[in-house]
């Protein structure tokens, strides 16, 4: 992805203990949300280590801390995107490269609030949250309290992942951030997720069924291969055809519904 966007050469790279500490800090990104600027100073706060790397001078201070007193919002999982963005213009207005003109970086944090927005719900909250709720409640059933542990492993490794990603591609990119929203690997996992949530939302429900109706029997291993195919099959045409992993979530339920009723019609 980095591939695809501009770069300065008279940019230096930002330090990976700078970064770090900014990706650390958008975990907080919405400790301060307010109805004035929403996310503004939870952004505010993430860029302090950028500004203190770039040694701002006492009196430039005032004036960094106005440009990003403006409105700012989005998914927090990919909202280091539009801080690496916004870090590397201010370095940019640093080093003299590009000069900020007054109310540009108030008017880019407001525009580019919508799309963070909606990038970062469709890649998490409709396609990583479900994926790993099936996966923790399929191994929950199976294994009990290790369930919620791969639940909350999975989810915060992926958000990890992708706050340091997100950042590392705002900073690449700068001003042309449009061009990683538009790219498609960034929403490639929106797709892809709903495999795993189909195969696991069709194998739980199964397991469940056969519970409820035979105690702690084990379930037949050809209904759950079963299971496994028609989940599976019917997630990769969603993915195919480009609809969202929610679909796929929901062919995988209806798949492992149909096979319980099967089961329960061949064993009466």
């Amino acid at each position: 992805m980095t591939e695809q966007v501009h770069r300065t050469s008279d940019t230096p790279p930002i330090p990976r203990a700078v970064q770090a500490k900014v990706v650390i800090r958008s975990a907080w990104v919405q400790a301060s949300l307010n109805y004035a600027g929403m996310q503004n100073l939870g952004r505010l706060f993430c860029l302090v280590p950028v500004a203190c790397w770039l040694k701002l001078e006492r009196s430039e201070w005032p004036d960094f801390i106005r440009r990003h007193l403006g409105m700012f919002n989005g998914n927090p999982f990919i909202s280091p995107l539009g801080i690496g963005a916004l870090a590397r213009m201010e370095a940019d207005h640093k080093l003299g490269r590009a000069p900020l003109r007054e109310g540009v970086i108030e008017r880019f944090s407001e525009r580019l609030s919508a799309p963070l927005g909606a990038v970062g719900d469709e890649l998490f909250w409709a396609a990583v949250r479900p994926q790993m709720v099936m996966l923790g409640v399929l191994i929950a059933l199976l294994s009990g309290v290790w369930g919620p542990i791969v639940f909350l492993l999975g989810f915060t490794v992926w958000q990890a992942i992708y706050r340091w990603k997100t950042f590392s591609w705002g900073w690449a990119s700068g001003q042309q951030v449009a061009s990683v929203l538009r790219d498609r690997r960034m929403r490639a996992p929106a797709h892809w997720a709903g495999l795993v949530a189909a195969m696991c939302a069709g194998g739980a429900l199964v397991l469940l069924w056969m519970r409820v109706k035979h105690g702690a029997g084990t379930v037949p291993s050809w209904l759950l291969g079963l299971v496994f195919v028609l989940a599976t099959t019917g997630g990769a045409v969603c993915v195919h055809r480009r609809r969202s992993a929610t679909w796929a979530l929901v062919g995988g339920v209806a798949w492992g519904l149909l096979a319980c009723v099967g089961q329960g019609l061949l064993t009466r």
